[in-house]
């Protein structure tokens, strides 16, 4: 009797290792589209100089999908792009990987805290959990040739990020 328990609980453990590791070979969907909830132009928030669909940024995307597992909110990754490394500023995406589709934090770019003189020597700090749909930026934050300093918090709500209000939500 003894050595049927004991199969019978090899054979489950077995059974789960195997779930798992199908869980975690479930490969991310691929790039499908931006989508933004705010004002756009294309795939830009309005006015702004950042375009989520040029080169750069879809191949950033696509690298993510490839090599990364969700890192925020279930099944997003969350993924900072650089766009101006000489001042140490990164955009924010959150990326379905069910779906491929990639939803820009709505700012320009977030960078570390500045000095006196304005300008930035670091990178800023980005908080965020697997298990949650909220996201911190300490440091700096560039939206529409406007900075501002501080801890700004977002949550991922639907298909947008809500929060810290900045001039892209209007």
């Amino acid at each position: 009797m003894k050595k049927y328990i004991l199969i019978g609980f090899i054979l489950s453990i077995a059974s789960l290792v195997c779930n798992a590791q199908s869980v975690a070979a479930t490969p991310n969907h691929q790039f499908s589209k931006v989508e933004i909830a705010y004002r756009s132009q294309d795939c830009s928030f309005q006015f702004s100089p950042v375009n989520f669909c040029d080169d750069k940024h879809v191949a950033a995307i696509n690298s993510a999908l490839s090599e990364q597992a969700p890192n925020f909110n279930g099944h997003y990754i969350l993924l900072t792009i650089s766009e101006y490394p000489r001042y140490h500023q990164r955009s924010v995406v959150a990326i379905d990987t069910n779906t491929g589709v990639v939803y820009p934090l709505p700012i320009d770019a977030y960078s570390g805290p500045t000095d006196k003189s304005g300008n930035t020597s670091k990178d800023g700090k980005v908080t965020l959990d697997l298990k949650s749909n909220k996201v911190c930026i300490d440091g700096t934050i560039l939206v529409y040739r406007a900075l501002e300093h501080g801890k700004f918090c977002f949550t991922f709500e639907g298909h947008k990020f809500v929060g810290h209000h900045t001039t892209y939500m209007d």
